[in-house]
């Protein structure tokens, strides 16, 4: 659109609806009714029974409910969440990328790269709130760029809802589609002076509503409005770091009711920590005794809290370690690239394509090994051809530059309060990154080609 530096092609609403319905089949199909660990199967259950726990935000459950009531048991959530992510992507593409046909090239290279990255297709093929909480920060940026394009403020309002699910989804998501959201609000429909005053008060109230609503659905339940127990996500964490420095540090850190009070030795420490996880850590081992998830009545916080002004270098040395792991930059396999099972449960849920999931499983677990497709690369390549676009096409530069800070700031978060390693756990990055790539190559090919943006 002239002014916006936007591209003058509409998106094309229904044909990228067909396009997207066909890969979210491809994209279901094998893993039908999508693979469930212990969290989705938790918030599957309080669906029926009603939310009992806030360790993780309630509003999965919600989506569950809405989909049970709709006749669509868990599948329901599987599917929308999928198809909201390609189709977030496909917006994103069209309302950036000079050309109708190259547009389409970019979201069949979308396509390829959840395949191709392995880390990606693995978690896509599961019920995972991270997966929900990508599709619909995706989708949110997707419709903000569709708004700004047409400058229609109902546009504005529905990107804002998929957005305020997003972080209702996930407690660290803000920090995904935080700089784009300032962003929204200093610039609504991207260009100066493409929206007035109202527009912006428009957009600081839709925000605040629908942010509002979501930090609510974490701290009381619905439908009685009963207040929610506080959340204890942190203490995990800090019990994992407490282990790590103190195998850093060649010093016993760790509180006596970590082991039971058993005596426990440096070298028994340092057999036991695996940077992938502290289950993995508290897992038994031969000679070492056997440790427990605890907070030891506070004592493993107040340890913690010392620890990052004693032992600040050891610290950042475990923290640096999950992270390795986490990105796929260690010498082993990704840790956790995909679940590839519904656990045992008894509300019937069960793979309606076994043969074929154990196929795809085994695929995603043998390429995820393969260095060039590993989690990091799409960093990288978010970096590159995004800050080559910035540079190339101005008028995109702030945009980048917020859908680049998101992306980098959601494993920055999570390298400070990761309990593990999991592949999962930067999948709304991982993605977010993929479409910055994609995204930035349409635009630097569309200015090589001497397209006007």
């Amino acid at each position: 659109m002239k002014g916006s530096g936007l591209s003058p092609n509409r998106p094309p609403w229904l044909a990228l609806a067909v396009v997207c319905a066909l890969a979210t089949a491809l994209a279901c199909y094998p893993s039908w009714p999508g693979y469930m660990s212990y969290d989705s199967l938790l918030a599957y259950e309080q669906a029926l029974y009603g939310v009992r726990t806030s360790l993780w935000p309630p509003l999965h459950t919600y989506l569950f409910m809405l989909s049970r009531a709709a006749g669509a048991d868990a599948w329901g959530v599987f599917l929308v969440q999928t198809f909201a992510l390609f189709y977030g992507a496909g917006l994103i593409l069209h309302v950036l990328t000079p050309g109708r046909r190259l547009a389409w090239l970019l979201c069949a290279l979308f396509g390829a790269g959840l395949v191709y990255f392995a880390t990606l297709l693995g978690a896509l093929m599961a019920q995972w709130r991270d997966v929900t909480t990508a599709s619909f920060a995706i989708l949110g940026l997707g419709l903000w760029l569709a708004a700004a394009q047409a400058r229609s403020l109902p546009l504005l309002a529905l990107a804002i809802a998929s957005i305020s699910l997003a972080v209702g989804l996930r407690y660290n998501a803000f920090v995904l589609v935080g700089p784009a959201v300032l962003l929204m609000v200093w610039r609504p429909y991207l260009a100066r002076g493409a929206a007035g005053g109202w527009t912006r008060a428009a957009v600081v109230v839709l925000l605040a509503t629908g942010l509002t609503g979501a930090w609510a659905s974490t701290q009381w339940r619905l439908p009685d409005g009963l207040r929610l127990p506080a959340a204890q996500n942190f203490g995990g964490t800090q019990e994992f770091d407490v282990i790590g420095v103190s195998a850093c540090a060649g010093r016993n850190y760790l509180p006596a009711g970590i082991t039971n009070g058993k005596p426990i030795t440096v070298a028994q420490i340092r057999k036991a920590y695996d940077p992938r996880h502290l289950l993995s850590t508290l897992a038994p081992k031969p000679g070492v005794p056997q440790m427990v998830e605890t907070d030891a009545g506070g004592r493993v916080a107040r340890t913690w809290r010392r620890l990052l002004t004693e032992e600040p270098g050891c610290y950042l040395a475990h923290r640096s370690a999950v992270l390795v792991e986490q990105m796929g930059m260690g010498k082993g396999p990704v840790f956790y690239p995909v679940h590839g099972a519904i656990d045992p449960n008894r509300f019937g849920l069960a793979l309606s394509h076994p043969d074929m999931s154990v196929r795809v499983r085994d695929h995603v677990k043998v390429a995820a090994f393969e260095l060039p497709r590993r989690p990091f690369w799409l960093y990288g390549l978010a970096v590159v051809l995004g800050l080559a676009a910035a540079l190339l096409v101005r008028r995109h530069a702030l945009l980048l530059l917020a859908l680049l800070a998101g992306a980098f700031g959601y494993p920055a978060l999570l390298f400070l309060a990761g309990p593990a390693a999991d592949a999962r756990y930067i999948f709304p990055s991982n993605v977010l990154c993929l479409t910055i790539a994609l995204a930035g190559l349409g635009l630097i090919l569309g200015r090589l080609g001497g397209r006007a943006t």
